[in-house]
Order: structure tokens, then sequence, then C-alpha cells
């Protein structure tokens, strides 16, 4: 969930149709899950996220994008 909250508040939904959106979602979702896991276990264990967390969150974030 912070995956998404973060990519919200971040403006990366701001360009995805509205009847995108949850597939957007999911796929990020399991982007996440399958290239990212260890930053996703960082953020699920430290509950927060630091400077060098976000840069990472967001590059990743971009780079699904991208591909989406």
């Amino acid at each position: 969930m912070a995956v998404s909250l973060f990519a919200v508040n971040k403006g990366y939904f701001d360009s995805i149709e509205v009847k995108k959106v949850l597939v957007f979602e999911a796929g990020l979702h399991n982007y996440m899950k399958t290239s990212h896991a260890a930053q996703l276990k960082k953020i699920e264990e430290a509950k927060q996220l630091d400077k060098d967390g976000e840069v990472a969150l967001a590059a990743a974030i971009a780079d699904f994008k991208k591909s989406f």
C-alpha cells in the first residue's frame, strides 16, 4: 500500500486514464514484488522511507510507468 500512496502523492497516477488505474496499480505492485523485492522488504521493515528510499522508489515507479 505504501507504494501506491507514494505513487499517488508524487503524481505518477495523474496521467493514467481512470479506467486503467487499477490495472496500473496491480502491475506496479507485481513489478515491485518481482524486480524490487529487497526495496519493498526494507520499506515494510522500517515502516518509513528515508531520502535514499524515496529516490529509489521514485526511480522504480518511473521505470515501470515507461513500460506500462
